[in-house]
């Protein structure tokens, strides 16, 4: 059986988001970024130690298929799923152990928002980072919020 996670990268614990999470993934386990402390992406790959980003990773690693899910805002990704996307980083860097075992995993993007204005590019950043980390990109797909 195919272990499917979703990480969940909206402001807004109980938004749009999470509302097309529960109606489409109702039995999936979800992670929601807002509740956990990720920092930025600095060179030195040095963090404090109330960074959690790892702490994600190491959940993901029990899974198959990972499924982000962020809201558009301003015709992008979340500022939270893109905090995380950076932060990927370290994993062909200094946790580069770890980013191999994320290897062969497929992964596919859901996405909420109030207009269908999304661009033809707007997949582009998830499906190009992970083909880059050799991972199966799996496609995106877009929701409209309900009123």
């Amino acid at each position: 059986m195919n272990k499917q996670i979703i990480i969940n990268g909206s402001h807004h614990r109980t938004g749009k988001t999470t509302e097309l999470i529960k109606e489409i993934y109702p039995e999936i386990t979800s992670l929601k970024l807002i509740d956990f402390t990720i920092e930025i992406y600095n060179y030195d790959e040095v963090y404090s130690d109330k960074d959690q980003f790892l702490e994600i990773i190491n959940q993901i690693l029990a899974y198959d298929e990972i499924i982000f899910a962020t809201p558009v805002y301003w015709y992008s990704m979340s500022s939270l799923m893109k905090i995380f996307f950076d932060r990927l980083t370290d994993l062909i860097g200094s946790q580069e152990p770890i980013g191999r075992k994320l290897m062969g995993k497929k992964v596919r993007v859901i996405t909420s928002s109030i207009g269908n204005h999304l661009g033809e590019n707007f997949f582009l950043p998830f499906e190009e980072t992970v083909t880059y980390m050799h991972l199966e990109y799996l496609g995106g797909k877009h929701y409209l919020n309900k009123k």
